[in-house]
């Protein structure tokens, strides 16, 4: 689950039930028959007027034919994306030979096309009468597919395919409601070109109105709708960003404990305090337990192989903004092993003077290895050191310095603090080199602490004791 702008369904829409456009083709879809669904659907899309009632060819039924058999090309489904803050591998070039084989000629859609989020009307319809028309997704999106407002004594069947974009087709699902009730199609579609086909089983010069109601607003995890369709998240502590779609959404997550490592979660809302928008649930092997908010919750071990299963859902309490996106984090159970934050080199400032345990003056030089309940080293986690090079009331003012470990759970990074003017004025005696010096030394004070971006209450600093002590040495000067 990165701002989006998308066309919005009305509420009612919005709020009807969804299922995974990749598990239509399995599974007969669901036919939303509710007057008010109905009505709401109708109203959210804008009338694009009378189609000529043109019929399909012979050449496109046998290949529309073709297709519902399951003997033409598979389309390829798009694969889910990786989360937002894993690591991704080294990109490589394809060869010469292999951009000669992708390269397509531009697609021609099979039939004619027609807007989305538009309501249009055939009339003159005859039994046996058969309709083709195309539609185009420009991005990922949740669609509910729509045919309504048949003539009494009509019955028409509904049916949506793919087209990978040669021409080649695949069924994506099918609604055959009794008589003259209304079809639906409902998920998640991948972005691409699709047809409605549309089969008029009894009519005697009928009329039917079809479209397809789009919402873009969907996160990169979509289509995880259900616990079939959770989005598989990799082997580390995993940080994700994603929003509910509508109130009726419900986002999956499964996370696989391949050590019998402890596992933790923990949900977050963002910067203006929109966590109240959002339930997280997590799945005991019976039940699923709410998780309270602000609570973090971990399984401190489980059985190799053992998937954890979360979710998110609308807090019914609430009014839903699709616009507010969840911070979810789900993996590994992090655990800082060792650490290291060290100065530049300058002469210190006396304990006796202050007890400032770390001293710099330009720059810090900083390291940390983490690693999950085994031992196992955490790639790809992002610690953080936060530094407030200088206290001047009661509120902290951190400073972030982000790094990322490697394939050894390791981090190596330098925060360059910059210069200052000192509150504090002192005089240290030195002969650390061998010959007495007097430094005339000015700094202030301040502090730092390290933490982790994927999961909270890891690292060095808490509530005890929220930072470790830092002279920030802003001027040194040998004086008679």
């Amino acid at each position: 689950m990165k701002s989006k702008k998308a066309l919005m369904l009305s509420a009612a829409v919005m709020a009807s039930c969804f299922v995974s456009a990749f598990s239509l083709a399995d599974q007969t879809p669901r036919t939303l028959s509710a007057e008010a669904v109905k009505q709401a659907a109708n109203k959210a899309l804008k009338s694009g007027g009378k189609l000529d009632a043109s019929q399909v060819s012979p050449q496109l039924k046998k290949k529309l034919s073709v297709a519902k058999s399951g003997q033409s090309k598979a389309v390829t489904k798009a694969p889910k994306s990786a989360p937002f803050d894993s690591v991704v591998g080294e990109l490589k070039k394809p060869a010469q030979s292999e951009l000669k084989n992708a390269a397509v000629a531009a697609f021609e859609p099979l039939f004619p096309t027609l807007d989305i989020n538009t309501l249009y009307t055939v009339d003159g319809v005859q039994a046996g009468n058969e309709f083709a028309y195309h539609f185009n997704l420009p991005q990922n999106a949740r669609v509910q597919v729509q045919l309504v407002n048949q003539s009494a004594g009509a019955d028409m069947a509904l049916t949506l395919f793919q087209d990978d974009g040669q021409g080649n087709l695949s069924v994506v699902g099918t609604s055959d409601a009794a008589g003259n009730a209304d079809e639906y199609l409902n998920g998640v579609l991948p972005a691409g070109d699709y047809y409605w086909y549309m089969v008029a089983n009894v009519a005697d010069n009928a009329q039917f109105s079809f479209g397809v109601a789009v919402d873009s607003n969907v996160d990169a995890f979509e289509p995880n709708d259900g616990a079939q369709t959770a989005f598989v998240l990799p082997d580390s502590m995993n940080k994700l960003s994603g929003n509910l779609d509508n109130a009726g959404d419900v986002d999956y997550f499964d996370f696989k404990a391949v050590r019998g490592q402890s596992v933790s979660m923990y949900l977050a809302g963002d910067e203006s305090g929109s966590r109240e928008q959002w339930i997280f649930d997590r799945f005991d092997g019976a039940n699923w337990i709410t998780v309270p908010a602000g609570s973090t919750s971990t399984y401190p071990s489980v059985a190799p192989g053992t998937t954890v299963k979360v979710r998110v859902r609308a807090n019914p309490a609430v009014a839903q903004d699709p616009s507010k996106y969840y911070q979810l984090s789900l993996g590994s159970t992090p655990s800082l092993k060792t650490f290291d934050v060290k100065g530049d080199n300058i002469v210190r400032v006396p304990v006796s003077e202050a007890p400032l345990a770390t001293q710099t003056a330009r720059q810090l030089n900083w390291s940390t290895q983490w690693s999950d309940s085994t031992g196992a080293p955490l790639l790809g986690v992002t610690p953080v050191l936060r530094v407030d090079n200088h206290f001047v009331d009661l509120n902290f003012h951190w400073v972030d310095y982000p790094a990322t470990t490697n394939s050894a759970g390791a981090s190596t990074a330098t925060a360059n603090i910059g210069t200052c003017f000192g509150d504090y004025t002192t005089v240290i005696n030195d002969s650390s080199t061998g010959v007495p010096y007097r430094w005339r030394t000015t700094y202030n004070e301040g502090g730092w602490r390290i933490e982790l971006a994927e999961f909270p209450g890891v690292g060095v600093g808490g509530d005890s004791k929220p930072y470790v002590s830092l002279g920030h040495i802003c001027t040194q000067t040998i004086i008679p």
